[in-house]
């Protein structure tokens, strides 16, 4: 994966959550974040093109063909929380002014993200 940082995203609502993916298990790529649209849901959360999608919901992307993510993601009705891995030289946001959680409940939610990808990977 190289170097960067992880970052916890976090989007309410339902579809249409305004970015598209790409890459994939069957293309021998990391699924990355290609397109956000403006005005959506995504530009608001923070998602950044060329992120890289590490876990959706808590279930670890880095074996999932295209078609799978894809089913994933038409399976989230409300609630959509990533983690993704930002590289380091990529263009920095102040997200917190994006966000009314205090730092430490927002730590708090990435590290259980984390965790959750971390557990889902070693069980499956």
């Amino acid at each position: 994966m190289g170097t960067g940082d992880f970052i916890c995203i976090s989007m309410t609502g339902g579809a249409p959550w305004g970015f598209r993916l790409q890459g994939g298990k069957e293309q021998k790529e990391p699924l990355r974040v290609a397109k956000i649209r403006s005005q959506s849901k995504a530009s608001r959360s923070g998602l950044c093109e060329g992120d890289e999608v590490v876990s959706i919901n808590g279930n670890p992307c880095a074996d999932l063909t295209y078609p799978e993510v894809i089913k994933l993601m038409e399976s989230i009705t409300d609630s959509l929380q990533m983690l993704v891995k930002r590289r380091v030289d990529a263009p920095f946001l102040f997200l917190e002014d994006q966000f009314h959680l205090p730092s430490l409940q927002r730590l708090l939610g990435y590290t259980s993200l984390l965790i959750a990808t971390l557990a889902n990977q070693l069980m499956g």
